[in-house]
């Protein structure tokens, strides 16, 4: 979605429209009262609505170009001699610089403020993506195990830990979409019941399929770029397929020779491959069935975009919420959004607070239970777009809590917990996080990986 008030202030467009609209107001004053074109004289100078309009659309710079092209025009009128035109009043033409510049700056303002709430709005919609799969996939999981005899097969949650096994395995500088190219059309293949399909790789700067399959089911063979379906499904980025009643008809077969498409897309939209399917069961030929494998595509495609950093990481929790952190920090390097991480370490044991600190976790907070080199119960709370006054704001709400469970006496110090705050702000850096969690709170690269 873009939330911007007009077209980017960049590129020829720009400048061109700020010439035309600068030059009509000009022309249109020396057509219609040719003894004062910029209506200096009258009751109101309209050809300032010139810089007024482009300031408005394209900022700061384009509107005092278009005030300059006034004033500039002003000076010619008056060397060629225009009778209203031979004393000119410095305040007007300082007026209408401000005029420009004003509505420009303020313009640019909002622009910054869009800009920011836009990467806040799909930093939350990456988050519901990812809830979504992750309850998606539990739901389907469990549909699929009560459906299946015990010990027949291995469960769809297996299936994936074994891919992230495997790709953890894989060296840093390795192709993982090739090298695990057999097993995710396995997977594929086992729960959508292909009986011939294959993966394809997409080129992201060409934005076009390669012919040639990674990996097959059946016999498939290089596959068509000008195929219809590939088409729409690389234009849509979504799954598609043919209905039923072409397939039954066969009147299809001019506009793709495959049924349905399956992209493998990450939660950010990023393309990564296509699974191609030219034939499968009628039984299995359904919604839930092409549901099935576009989910299962997306949460591939997001294993595959994983930092191998993440995926070194011993534990699933610790690597949604090492990942979750760089983000936090790329937010705050790129789009200056601010973020909160605490670390409340516990230096008396105590299940009761333990747990009364986990269930206060908010919509997009995310809480990691570890423990550190002293010993110690501590737990991690990252705050994603949440300023110093918000993380304030976080900790009070913590010690109301304490008061009503415990008592109004109580307090995180009495209680024996040690709160270890940390700000990821502009000016923060890697080093500055590092000494935070490694030094401070005393956790290892095993734990967490920044």
């Amino acid at each position: 979605m873009d939330y911007s008030l007009a077209p980017r202030a960049s590129g020829p467009v720009s400048w061109l429209e700020t010439i035309l609209v600068t030059g009509l107001a000009i022309g249109l004053g020396l057509w219609l009262t040719p003894e004062d074109p910029l209506q200096m004289h009258a009751g109101f100078p309209w050809p300032i609505l010139a810089p007024l309009l482009v300031g408005v659309r394209y900022g700061f710079v384009r509107g005092l170009v278009s005030a300059a092209l006034l004033v500039l025009a002003m000076l010619v009128l008056r060397y060629r001699g225009l009778e209203g035109y031979a004393e000119l009043e410095p305040s007007f033409i300082v007026g209408v610089l401000v005029c420009g510049m004003l509505v420009g700056e303020v313009r640019d303002l909002w622009m910054r403020r869009l800009e920011r709430l836009q990467m806040a709005n799909e930093y939350r919609q990456y988050r519901l993506d990812e809830f979504t799969r992750a309850h998606q996939i539990l739901r389907v999981s469990h549909d699929l195990l009560e459906q299946r005899v015990a010990g027949s097969d291995q469960s769809l949650r297996s299936s994936l830990l074994g891919l992230r096994a495997n790709l953890r395995l894989l060296p840093d500088a390795g192709d993982a979409l090739s090298a695990l190219a057999e097993p995710i059309v396995a997977i594929l293949g086992q729960y959508g019941a292909l009986r011939m399909a294959g993966l394809y790789r997409v080129d992201e700067r060409e934005e076009n399929v390669l012919p040639e399959p990674l990996a097959m089911i059946g016999v498939m063979g290089p596959l068509g770029t000008e195929d219809g379906l590939v088409k729409l499904c690389l234009e849509r980025g979504e799954l598609v397929s043919v209905r039923q009643e072409l397939i039954d008809s066969g009147n299809y077969s001019q506009f793709s020779s495959l049924q349905a498409c399956i992209p493998l897309i990450d939660a950010e939209g990023r393309l990564l491959a296509i699974l191609a399917v030219r034939q499968m069961p009628f039984f299995a030929f359904q919604d839930r069935t092409l549901s099935l494998l576009a989910l299962l595509g997306g949460h591939i495609a997001d294993l595959m975009r994983r930092d191998p950093h993440v995926l070194q990481l011993p534990d699933a929790d610790a690597q949604q919420f090492t990942l979750q952190l760089k983000r936090a920090l790329m937010n705050v390097e790129q789009h200056t959004l601010p973020a909160g991480l605490f670390a409340f370490e516990l230096t008396r044991h105590n299940d009761e607070l333990t747990r009364l600190l986990e269930r206060s976790q908010r919509g997009l907070d995310l809480h990691l239970p570890v423990r550190n080199n002293r010993d110690n119960h501590l737990l991690l709370v990252l705050l994603p777009l949440t300023s110093p006054q918000g993380t304030e704001g976080y900790l009070a709400r913590i010690n109301v809590l304490l008061h009503e469970h415990f008592g109004i006496e109580s307090d995180m110090q009495s209680l024996g917990v040690r709160v270890l705050p940390f700000n990821l702000e502009p000016g923060c850096d890697r080093n500055g996080l590092r000494n935070f969690l490694f030094n401070e709170c005393g956790l290892n690269d095993q734990q967490v990986a920044v």
